[in-house]
């Protein structure tokens, strides 16, 4: 007879390749035994008759905007409960905050303003600009997961890089071990458009969103990427792919050799331009929602594993900044909320509407992330020895998303996901064993999550 200090019985395990029913022990915030014995016993006993037991969701794209000026909109308090409840176990947060994570004391900043507040384990990327380039190695080594440059505008505060700038970047991630990723949209193309439009005195709408910032700027910048990686053989990473045409040309890189993996995110499935145009600039993001015929074909790469993993790139905005007081959308901020409605709302359309199998979607959702940037074993899978990081989901209960009842500080009723009817609940969130969310409620005090520092960043990519 084993004791466990917690026996999940009954459930469904998404494991790495399969789903298989059986009881889960956990001791000392790790998986001890997958299949307990029927005399086994524990300090605590959950039912799961019903449930699927899912590796925890790992964020690969969250916007935390804390610290800084900016945590009005969100900060670690807010976001982290708002992921336990989407079944996020582990955030890996953006570095354009306010000041950048370009150094060791930017990066001990965030991880004590995290440290003092999350509820979830949390990453971290570093800065891809230029200024961070004599401490990428510091940086590495202190656990940064990769490091994010930009093709397109970020802001005065987060430059974006040229082309021999890139290359130059690359160079110095590869020397430290590391990975590079991308926003990618050409900066060029997206410029000029922008101005046509302007001075043509167009009124911004979703559809002008993005034919200013169409498929060929975001393609453009994919494939200088590819190129630049496969001469300085640095991995790179492409951020929330918005096109078909991208995944394919990541799909044929990879045949060639190249290291590359590729993010997308929920809203590129399940939105599009034409069924969201009202929303205006409440459906505003970069890169924009695409048409419904690329978000279907999208599909196609998901299914077949072209595409690596899911992040959110959660990125809250308050009404009254995407409403400004002109009315004038073209300087509406891009970027929407989603940390707690894009997990269950891609488990809800991946399961049930698109054929695939749980672990299928587990895959993108945890175990891919996990092993490219590093925190494998450790993270992303039901696997013995492993955190046990886990979100149990009834996926035959339905619900409605109401920003009224989320954790975010921004609960504004405006955004795609309000009043969405998902099929998939989650009843519980247990970070390193411990039951974070349950039964629609935080059970974490602040300050339970813990910095993961990634240890081979891409050493078990793709």
């Amino acid at each position: 007879m084993e004791r466990y200090d917690l026996l999940i019985k009954n459930g469904t395990l998404v494991l790495e390749d399969c789903c298989r029913q059986a009881d889960l022990g956990i001791r000392d915030g790790r998986i001890a035994k997958i299949g307990c014995g029927p005399s086994d016993q524990a300090e605590r006993v959950m039912d799961a008759t019903g449930i699927h037991v899912f590796p925890g969701a790992i964020d690969t794209h969250c916007h935390t905007m804390d610290p800084g000026s900016l945590s009005f909109r969100e900060d670690w308090a807010s976001v982290s409960r708002a992921a336990a409840s989407g079944g996020f176990t582990c955030l890996i947060d953006m570095p354009n905050i306010d000041p950048p994570i370009v150094n060791l004391e930017t990066l001990e900043f965030k991880k004590e303003t995290a440290g003092n507040t999350s509820v979830v384990d949390f990453a971290f990327w570093g800065a891809g600009i230029l200024r961070a380039a004599s401490h990428v190695g510091e940086l590495r080594r202190a656990g940064c997961a990769a490091f994010k440059a930009f093709t397109s505008d970020a802001g005065p505060s987060y430059p974006s890089l040229g082309n021999q700038e890139i290359v130059d970047m690359m160079e110095v991630v590869r020397e430290a071990g590391g990975i590079m990723a991308f926003h990618a949209e050409d900066l060029e193309i997206v410029t000029e458009l922008t101005r046509r439009a302007v001075e043509a005195g167009r009124s911004w709408n979703l559809r002008l969103h993005e034919q200013v910032r169409p498929y060929y700027a975001e393609l453009q910048a994919i494939q200088s990427i590819l190129l630049f990686a496969a001469h300085t053989g640095c991995p790179v990473h492409i951020c929330h792919l918005s096109i078909p045409e991208g995944a394919q040309a990541v799909r044929e890189a990879r045949e060639r050799g190249v290291d590359v993996t590729v993010e997308s995110c929920a809203h590129y499935f399940l939105f599009n331009y034409e069924d969201q145009y009202n929303l205006g600039p409440f459906a505003k993001i970069m890169p924009p929602l695409r048409s419904r015929e690329r978000s279907d074909r999208l599909w196609d790469y998901l299914k077949c594993g072209a595409i690596d993993y899911l992040g959110t790139d959660h990125g809250p905005y308050p009404e009254h900044e995407k409403m400004p007081a002109d009315h004038n959308y073209w300087n509406s901020p891009g970027g929407a909320p989603s940390i707690d409605a894009a997990w269950p709302s891609m488990l809800d359309e991946a399961i049930h509407r698109r054929g695939m199998k749980p672990w299928e979607i587990a895959r993108v959702t945890s175990l891919n992330a996990a092993r490219r940037f590093g925190l494998y074993p450790q993270k992303g899978s039901i696997r013995e020895g492993a955190d046990a990081d886990l979100a149990l989901v009834n996926l035959d209960e339905t619900w409605t998303y109401s920003a009224e009842h989320s954790l975010c500080k921004t609960k504004c009723p405006r955004y795609a996901y309000e009043g969405r009817s998902i099929q998939a609940k989650v009843t519980a969130t247990l970070v390193r064993g411990t039951p974070v969310w349950e039964n629609g409620q935080i059970r974490a005090e602040s300050g339970y999550g813990r910095f993961v520092p990634s240890k081979t960043a891409g050493g078990e990519g793709k």
